[in-house]
């Protein structure tokens, strides 16, 4: 192990496992450091797409059907208990245990050579010195930075100077249940419920022994999350749940403007990279890893080039989808339309399969908004103004 590296990766998830992947496999000495020792729990739903599995195999070739429990080619929506439509027989979702996938994209990264530090948490990142400063009181030097620490970023907040403002986050909470007490006979689809709770959305998502039962809002504006839970929880199993809970932030939407800064770029949760519409986040994770360690071996090789701006060219394509996905979030979600919305989900036979085509990167925000303005004379004009920035 040593005490100065050329790409130093804070946090071993998908964006960061991703990074320091492409950084070994190019050559470039890497070293990833993690607060967890893997494999650890993670509080996710678990979903993949068929865009993440895209992105999965760009970056590791190989093994997906290792890293996942179940698939579906569907799914049911429902408004405030009733099932108002579904997809069936349609595209590809996938459903993994976080303990199990993460684990096993760190050790693809083991394999690679690249060096890993478990259990010891980053206290301190010195952009000057550019020196990182452990728990364990262990400091490593680096000379460029990948900060792929989740949603509370100590390397984000290094190149801010921003505290963690929780208003401007969802929160979830979610419970492995077992599914003999959930699951319905022979149940296969996944489950999404809107309308309990404000600004966000429950879900039941099956899983090989159990089901993922859980619920997410945007904190200032969704109340008591926890109770809310607590009550979906009740309606969906007719068991009151009496375990503590587990909760987590979620950016769902809230992304940096300016993900690089003093030779470092943060990613996926660290940079905010979440869709606040589908809650797609692991493909993100997976693909801005990826191409942040590629503006950064390209940066090494061509002293011409800048980090920002080679990072950027990928970056601003996901920022105009979060700017385009988080209006149409407020259409949604807000008191004042999510009527309107709910009732043309409901008589649409065809938009549940468009959000299917979302989901796997088949169309994106500008394309949906399209479609949507020929189907929706009430918000046509609001979708045609959206369609053009």
């Amino acid at each position: 192990m040593k005490n100065f590296y050329t790409c130093l990766v804070v946090g071993a998830g998908p964006s960061g496992s991703s990074a320091a992947y492409t950084f070994a496999k190019n050559g470039i000495d890497a070293c990833v450091i993690d607060k967890a020792i893997f494999p650890r729990d993670k509080l996710c739903g678990g979903l993949l797409t068929r865009r993440t599995k895209q992105c999965y195999s760009d970056v590791f070739c190989s093994g997906w059907d290792d890293v996942y429990e179940c698939k579906s080619n569907g799914a049911l929506f429902f408004h405030k208990g009733q099932m108002i439509n579904a997809i069936e027989n349609y595209g590809e979702l996938y459903f993994c245990n976080r303990r199990t996938f993460d684990h096993a994209l760190l050790e693809k990264v083991t394999a690679t050579g690249a060096d890993v530090v478990l259990g010891d948490r980053v206290e301190v990142v010195d952009t000057t010195s550019r020196t990182c400063l452990l728990h364990s009181g262990r400091k490593i030097g680096y000379r460029y930075m990948i900060g792929a620490d989740g949603v509370n970023s100590v390397v984000a907040r290094a190149i801010t100077s921003k505290g963690f403002d929780r208003s401007r986050f969802a929160f979830a909470v979610q419970a492995e249940t077992p599914d003999i007490i959930c699951r319905k006979e022979d149940m296969v689809m996944p489950e999404i419920y809107f309308g309990e709770v404000d600004w966000g959305y429950g879900w039941v998502f099956p899983k090989k022994n159990s089901c993922s039962v859980g619920i997410g809002g945007l904190c200032e504006k969704s109340g008591d999350v926890k109770r809310r839970f607590r009550e979906f929880y009740f309606a969906r199993t007719n068991q009151l749940y009496s375990a503590p809970l587990k909760g987590h932030y979620i950016p769902f939407g809230n992304f940096s403007w300016n993900a690089v800064a003093k030779d470092i770029i943060i990613v996926g949760d660290a940079a905010g990279l979440v869709d606040p519409i589908t809650g797609e986040g692991i493909a993100y994770a997976i693909e801005s890893g990826k191409y942040a360690a590629q503006a950064v071996i390209s940066a090494i090789s061509n002293k011409n080039i800048t980090l920002a701006d080679e990072y950027e060219r990928y970056y601003s394509k996901i920022t105009r989808e979060m700017v385009r996905a988080n209006m149409l979030q407020y259409y949604l979600f807000s008191r004042c339309t999510r009527g309107l919305v709910m009732g043309a989900l409901s008589r649409s036979k065809t938009m549940p399969y468009h959000y299917m085509d979302l989901l796997s990167g088949d169309i994106d925000y500008k394309d949906l908004f399209s479609i949507i303005q020929k189907k929706s004379g009430i918000f046509g004009m609001f979708f045609r103004n959206l369609k053009t920035q």
